[in-house]
């Protein structure tokens, strides 16, 4: 017998809104790192991420219910950590953003180029740039994805994976899946934590269980679960056609075995869903600057695009690198923030949370030891 609450609209937008903020670029980058790692090392990456990031997002959730008010991770920061956590969040933010619209400028081209490379031979840099500045218009319009537009996408994402699934079991050789070196082990870390980083979307689901803030606990669990899941399902069908030449973005070396349809299709959602992401990554970002900072809003327009540009010019086109810089030290910055506003939220709480999640503080001063190793790791490697 199935919960109750699975039928709740409130409760499908909440788990949706979470879904759909950690199922983006990042999925692309899981393949290619458990095609290095080797298969068996990237599950148990996988599997241990998604507990220690559900875990996290149940600790951040219970942070939310203990103060009173609806914020964002600045307001938690400032309210629980004082200015210095308020400002470090805000740093850490601009520049998680920044990262995020320059793997989204990388893929830009990458997925365009999938599209087109059947009709005209153009450098995928070129398309990348074009569709920057061209999504960047839209800035100026305050144009916002909504929680209604992320759940129409996760159902078309799920049903397009599950066909890409269906049309390449056949072609799967398990033998792809037992490929890996030792040397890159720790390959999938970034990748993964990048691809489970849907922590802005807590705030946003307490703000729909308002009134039920009790579903909040298995919005998060439900969401995480079903993220993994497709997470697996997609690894598992692109190594297990690849393997070793799976491509960093995961679609162009299915080409020669599922045909141009189905990469095509693929490649064509991709592209909608990291534009969808880069627009409201892109329009925060310039609100940031000219409601926080009252910065001109051509400025703020220049602030938001030029850097991410000028990184991509500079060479900066590893998709791989870059989202493992961005889900390991910027993340896991943020991670530790929100960890440490938890345990004073923990001693001092501002109201009585709809759950508790009982683990013993050494568990979360673990949980952000973990961080710090993994952005140690990182910086070193790279």
């Amino acid at each position: 017998m199935l919960p109750s609450y699975l039928r709740d609209r409130k409760f499908l937008q909440a788990a949706s809104v979470l879904v759909g903020t950690m199922v983006g670029a990042g999925i692309y980058g899981i393949p290619f790192a458990f095609s290095r790692a080797g298969f068996l090392v990237g599950t148990v990456w996988l599997a241990g991420l998604a507990g220690l990031m559900g875990l996290f997002n149940l600790l951040f959730g219970e942070l939310t219910l203990s103060t009173e008010g609806h914020h964002q991770i600045s307001g938690y920061a400032r309210i629980w950590m004082g200015a210095w956590g308020r400002r470090l969040t805000t740093f850490v933010n601009v520049l998680s953003i920044y990262g995020a619209l320059l793997a989204y400028l990388i893929i830009f081209g990458e997925f365009t180029h999938n599209i087109l490379s059947r009709y005209v031979s153009v450098n995928p840099a070129y398309y990348a740039i074009l569709l920057a500045v061209a999504w960047s218009l839209l800035w100026l319009a305050r144009v916002r994805t909504m929680a209604a537009v992320e759940s129409g996408l996760i159902v078309i994402y799920t049903g397009v994976i599950a066909l890409i699934a269906v049309l390449g079991i056949p072609h799967i050789r398990l033998a792809n899946l037992a490929v890996g070196q030792h040397t890159f082990w720790f390959l999938p870390y970034g990748v993964l934590l990048f691809a489970f980083s849907g922590m802005s979307a807590i705030p946003i689901q307490r703000t729909l269980l308002q009134g039920r803030e009790r579903l909040m606990k298995p919005a998060i669990l439900w969401a995480m679960g079903l993220t993994a899941l497709l997470y697996i399902v997609f690894a598992i069908v692109v190594v297990g056609i690849s393997g070793n030449a799976t491509s960093p973005e995961s679609l162009s070396g299915l080409f020669g075995l599922l045909g141009s349809p189905v990469i095509i299709i693929g490649s064509a959602l991709g592209l909608l869903t990291v534009s969808t992401s880069y627009i409201a990554l892109g329009s925060a970002l310039w609100e940031n600057f000219t409601m926080d900072y009252r910065v001109r809003p051509l400025t703020a327009w220049l602030l938001t695009l030029v850097p991410p540009l000028l990184f991509f010019w500079s060479g900066m086109r590893n998709f791989i690198d870059v989202i493992g810089l961005v889900g390991a030290v910027a993340g896991g910055l943020l991670g530790i923030v929100i960890l440490g506003s938890y345990l004073r939220a923990r001693k001092f709480r501002l109201r009585t949370p709809e759950f508790k999640v009982r683990i013993p503080t050494f568990v979360v001063w673990l949980l952000m030891l973990f961080f710090v190793a993994g952005m140690i790791y990182e910086l070193v490697a790279h």
